[in-house]
């Protein structure tokens, strides 16, 4: 009897052991084999709509949209299928344009997902969850995740559009802009394109679309991108974007597009042409005029070669985070405003850990090992010296209260000839009166004296900015190179020697001498990736005894 006991519950166990592998079989594969890095997908989308108006009764959804893209191709249907048209471009949301109550929300769904099922399930072909195999759809935990390579319109491949003869022009333009850039027209209540107002899609497009705006950052993106793509794939064009997640957001795809992107970039002689949107050359950067605000900015105005950066960017929005059709100052002001995310003027041209001000773009250069060798030893919030500011503000001084008065084209004029003057290779004193060799014995004991090369040193820092126009630009005076390793004596071209101010312990911060000079060499041989003499090889410097 109790024997008969054990084999009832054991079987009983192996029933339900059996019933949630079954489960999980059924789940697995309803949503097939997972693509790209093991579990991770970038097709894997939640569907939790409902859970905007209410509590959900049950999990978001698992959704694979690949998976559905490849079974709907193989039945020969497109993205209609499942998605409406709206103004010319696709809807993202499923089966409708706008969304409705959540009652109605759970019918499009259920009926459209269930029905497409159970016919599938009729016309004996593989398919998904049916009618009452709800938790095949809704997980609390799925194994599956969601991993998206970031996707955007950088430069090169913006290019790869506006050069595109498949997209057609713009009316009596050579230009195909129009195709994507587009204004809304609120008097005939539509969308349009402006030449010369092309603006990122995220200015009006963002996470809670305001006004005429209807589609989110994403929708706008997906919608317009995915149809144009489909329509050439269509026409059977000879290269056509991606249709499916995996093509913009897989890892694998991600990589190839940029094998793409560099072969494009090797037929142009690795140099973009510009955009055909009559953007300046110059432009000068004046401080803003603000009724009511006490503050007078007396810095003068700055001359920005627009030009030369669009070069050094991967995309305009590297600078124009926000707007294309505004300046800095009209969301950045003097005193900071909630458009500006309360960042000040000051700040978002000269925070230093952000890559989109100014002073912080240029501390990411000077990680390059040509630059590094100085710059990592600098201090990195400090301004070097009034000299340091003069480089870029050497324009006219002006007031908020007492505003440059000229208009753009004066501007720009001024700024072209004020950029026209920069230097084109660094100042350096003559060259016979850098010290070829300084001697290093002030702690010769263990090992002999360092005979350090100091004129090839100086002269391997000057060879390695040529070209580079920031670098000319602020190794202005002759004896700014020399302030990399006589960093806090007079500018001279005798400086006072590093006993000076090192002496034989740490004092008021400063290290002991002979830490000193390790510190400064060391790290500037690894920050400059000099492989010979390395910085750990001590008799190459300085020979034991």
């Amino acid at each position: 009897m109790a024997n008969g006991k054990k084999l009832l519950r054991l079987s009983g166990i192996l029933i339900v052991l059996a019933g949630v592998l079954g489960f999980h079989m059924e789940a697995l594969s309803m949503v097939g084999t997972p693509q790209e890095n093991g579990n991770k997908r970038p097709d894997l989308i939640m569907i939790d709509t409902i859970a905007a108006q209410e509590k959900l009764e049950l999990p978001a959804v698992v959704f694979l949209h690949d998976t559905h893209t490849k079974a709907m191709a193989e039945q020969g249907k497109d993205c209609t299928a499942c998605h409406q048209k709206t103004e010319g471009s696709m809807s993202y949301k499923f089966m409708r344009t706008e969304d409705g109550s959540s009652k109605k929300l759970k019918e499009i769904y259920h009926n459209g997902c269930i029905s497409c099922h159970a016919a599938d399930a009729k016309a004996g072909k593989k398919t998904g969850p049916q009618v009452g195999e709800c938790r095949s759809c809704h997980m609390a935990d799925p194994e599956i995740k969601a991993e998206r390579a970031p996707a955007g319109m950088e430069n090169i491949l913006h290019y790869r559009h506006w050069d595109s003869k498949l997209i057609a022009k713009d009316e009596g333009q050579e230009t195909n802009c129009g195709s994507c850039h587009h204004v809304y027209n609120s008097i005939d209540k539509k969308l349009e394109y402006v030449k010369g107002q092309e603006e990122n899609c995220s200015a009006c497009h963002t996470a809670t679309p305001e006004g005429a705006v209807k589609l989110t950052t994403s929708e706008a993106y997906h919608g317009q991108c995915v149809s144009c793509h489909l329509e050439m794939k269509a026409a059977k064009a000879e290269k056509t974007g991606p249709v499916n997640c995996a093509g913009c957001h897989g890892e694998n795809q991600a990589a190839d597009l940029k094998e793409d992107n560099a072969a494009v970039m090797k037929k142009l002689g690795g140099k973009l042409p510009r955009l055909p949107r009559q953007q300046p050359d110059a432009v000068l950067l004046t401080a803003p005029v603000q009724e009511n605000v006490a503050v007078k900015t007396t810095m003068a105005a700055v001359a920005f070669n627009h030009k030369a950066h669009e070069g050094y960017t991967d995309s305009c929005s590297s600078c124009h985070h926000k707007t294309m059709n505004k300046s800095c100052s009209s969301c950045h002001t003097v005193r900071g405003s909630k458009d500006g995310g309360y960042v000040t003027l000051d700040k978002a041209m000269h925070k230093v850990d952000s890559t989109r001000s100014c002073v912080g773009c240029h501390a990411v250069k000077q990680k390059d090992p040509k630059c590094a060798g100085c710059h990592e030893l600098m201090p990195k919030n400090a301004i070097k010296s009034k000299e340091t500011c003069a480089v870029c503000h050497n324009g006219p001084a002006s007031t908020s209260s007492e505003p440059v008065a000229m208009d753009a084209s004066a501007k720009a004029e001024i700024a072209s000839k004020l950029i026209t003057k920069r230097p084109e290779s660094p100042t350096l004193i003559a060259e016979k009166d850098i010290p070829e060799f300084v001697t290093i014995n002030v702690l010769e004991n263990e090992y002999k004296a360092s005979k350090l090369p100091h004129r090839k040193i100086i002269m391997s820092l000057v060879n390695g900015m040529k070209g580079d126009a920031m670098a000319n630009a602020f190794h202005s005076t002759p004896l700014t190179v020399c302030g990399s390793c006589h960093h806090n004596s007079p500018a001279s071209a005798t400086p006072p020697s590093c006993a000076s101010c090192h002496g034989g312990k740490v004092q008021d911060g400063r290290p002991a001498l002979k830490a000193a000079y390790h510190v400064q060499c060391m790290t500037c041989h690894d920050a400059m990736n000099i492989k010979k003499p390395a910085s750990t090889d001590c008799t190459a410097c300085h020979a034991k005894k």
